[in-house]
């Protein structure tokens, strides 16, 4: 991963600073501004002894030592110029008291040790800022330990539409203590920004399910009534690849406009080509799980989307999950529960805490903060499984107001990288139609591009080939279903490599039926016979199956079915009358009735 720490520092310690061994390119002048103090150095003598040109910040006699002022990103290169002159000096490393906190079960939360949190503490601990825990709502009456601070307003629960967001799950609470547990009381555990207030929005029901729109209520809610951060830990299936929502949407790029960190957990499906909505959204930061060994969780959702990961649990060994207190039906107690749910809270505790410190800072800010001193962790750099790495609050803290650059792309948080977690967003960018970005920093999503939409679903959209957008069965590369008469892989070519199917005389059936005359809607496979009529109607290759043979031999207009006694003479026929006379008579049955000359 892409820091602005330099690794070039090697040094050994000498009257209390860090004596450089060697020198940095200018290149790599930025050096890990969060270990020491930035704009100085250290060197070791009298006042008298600073070489010309040097502004003297303080003098420490006691110590013999001089703190020079030098400019910023500039203090490796001064160590290097004084060393070369013989003096001894180093940086001014920044040292920090280590907060330990008394409650009961600290000792079993290893997630906050492994994301700084005690070193964190000494910073922040998040007062003045409040978490919006978007989720089954939160229960307070009868816990032992409890949230610090809570803001519980009038209509907070969105699905009740009342004012009572009472959590009936246990997993809202559980989620808001990892944020805002009461920490330091002698009982129970810790949150990670236990300064701060929670407020409960309840967009999911008892059994953890919500809508598209109560949702955007929600975080329109949260917005409206002051939240700082958004902890969303609830989203779509992964792999339903649903990376956009008309109705969650607007709420979310409101929220960012507004301001608001938008935290959302990648999802437990561990699929790995891309993180579940709305952790996927450019207005959110997706959180993955890693498990006590640090190692990312098994369900654990990546690729395309992931920002980072933080603790979630991985049930690997006793303890291997995240420890709040919470109920369940026996009633309460602390549990441990695992899940990219668990992970997401210490990530919006961590926003809350850089609030908490810069009450100014813009969510792009909190999100290159956290990933540009995230601890990388798999393979070197952002990868998929990881992210940026592992969340590290006390160094997110320090980060607060340096110029960072954590994607590698030359530009810099100060320098107006609007999204430094993305190497393909910076001013002047090339804009990347499709991907609802603003690449170029200039406040405007996919500028001078066309309107990609998958209006149907099919992962395909307009911009990649989907020549019908409204229909799941067709777009570039679709297998062609015979006798649809849709072009299905958008070639240009319908019903490509089929037989032509018709059905000319509608009768239901075509060609590719078995209609054996497709123009005549009394012929068709398995069509009952009609007798007499010389057709084959039900398609089986014999006509007038099962019927008397009718014929008209003498072409008297009459057949042997319609009751000309002799087919063979043409005056012998129902219609003809018998020959009389006395002279006429001709002994035949000419109109076959049965009687002759009548």
């Amino acid at each position: 991963m892409r820091k602005i720490l330099s690794k070039c520092l090697m040094g050994a310690t000498v009257f209390g600073v860090v004596a450089i061994q060697g020198t940095c390119s200018a290149a790599n002048q930025a050096a890990a501004g969060d270990t020491f103090r930035t704009g100085e150095i250290v060197m070791a003598g009298t006042a008298a002894q600073v070489p010309g040109g040097y502004k003297i910040k303080k003098v420490l006699p006691n110590a013999g030592l001089v703190v020079l002022e030098v400019a910023k990103g500039q203090e490796a290169r001064h160590v290097s110029l004084l060393q070369g002159k013989g003096k001894k000096c180093g940086l001014n490393l920044k040292y920090q008291a280590f907060s330990t906190p008394d409650d009961t079960y600290y000792g079993s939360q290893w997630n906050m040790r492994m994301v700084q949190s005690e070193q964190a503490w000494d910073i922040s601990t998040g007062r003045n800022a409040t978490v919006a825990i978007l989720d089954t709502g939160l229960k307070t009456a009868g816990a032992e330990d409890g949230i610090g601070c809570t803001e519980i307003l009038p209509g907070s629960d969105i699905v009740n539409s009342d004012s009572d967001p009472e959590d009936g799950a246990g997993h809202g609470t559980h989620v808001a203590g990892t944020v805002a547990q009461t920490t330091d009381n002698g009982i129970g555990v810790a949150g990670l920004a236990y300064g701060a207030c929670v407020m409960p929005v309840k967009v999911l029901d008892d059994s953890g399910a919500g809508t598209s729109a109560d949702i955007a209520e929600g975080v329109a809610f949260a917005v409206a009534k002051g939240a700082s951060v958004i902890n969303m830990s609830l989203g779509w299936s992964a792999k339903s690849r649903v990376t956009t929502d008309p109705v969650l949407d607007p709420a979310l790029a409101a929220a960012h406009a507004d301001g608001v960190t938008i935290v959302c957990a990648a999802g437990n499906e561990g699929w790995s080509k891309n993180v579940s909505y709305p952790a996927i959204s450019p207005y959110t930061i997706a959180v993955g799980a890693v498990d006590i060994n640090g190692t990312v969780a098994s369900y654990s959702n990546g690729g395309t989307g992931l920002d980072l990961v933080a603790p979630g649990g991985g049930n690997t060994v006793a303890g291997d999950g995240i420890l709040q207190e919470t109920f369940d039906d026996s009633g309460w107690n602390y549990f441990f529960y695992s899940g990219t749910s668990m992970a997401t809270p210490h990530v919006a505790a961590a926003a809350a805490m850089l609030y908490a410190k810069d009450p100014s800072i813009t969510p792009e800010e909190v999100l290159a903060a956290l990933t540009a001193t995230a601890k990388d962790l798999g393979s070197a750099g952002y990868d998929s499984a990881y992210g940026h790495g592992l969340l590290q609050v006390y160094d997110a803290l320090n980060a607060v107001g340096e110029c960072l650059d954590a994607d590698g792309d030359t530009w810099t948080t100060c320098s107006g990288d609007c999204n430094d977690g993305s190497s393909a967003v910076f001013p002047g960018a090339e804009e990347a139609c499709g991907d609802g970005i603003d690449n170029n920093c200039n406040g405007v999503i996919d500028e001078g591009c066309e309107v990609c939409t998958d209006n149907d679903v099919d992962g395909l959209t307009t911009c990649d080939g989907d020549c019908d957008d409204h229909n799941s069965s067709v777009y570039l590369g679709a297998p062609e279903l015979c006798g649809d008469g849709i072009d299905n892989n958008c070639d240009g070519v319908i019903d490509e490599g089929c037989e032509v199917c018709t059905d000319n005389d509608v009768d239901g059936l075509t060609t590719c039926d078995g209609d054996c005359d497709d123009r005549n809607s009394s012929v068709y496979l398995g069509a009952p016979e009609l007798c007499g009529d010389g057709l084959d109607n039900n398609c089986d290759g014999v006509i007038d199956e099962g019927c008397e043979a009718c014929t008209d031999n003498d072409g008297d207009t009459w057949t042997s079915c319609e009751g000309d006694c002799d087919d063979d003479n043409y005056y012998i026929n129902p219609g003809r009358p018998d020959s009389s006379g006395r002279w006429s008579r001709d002994g035949v049955d000419n109109d076959c009735d049965g009687l002759i000359d009548k």
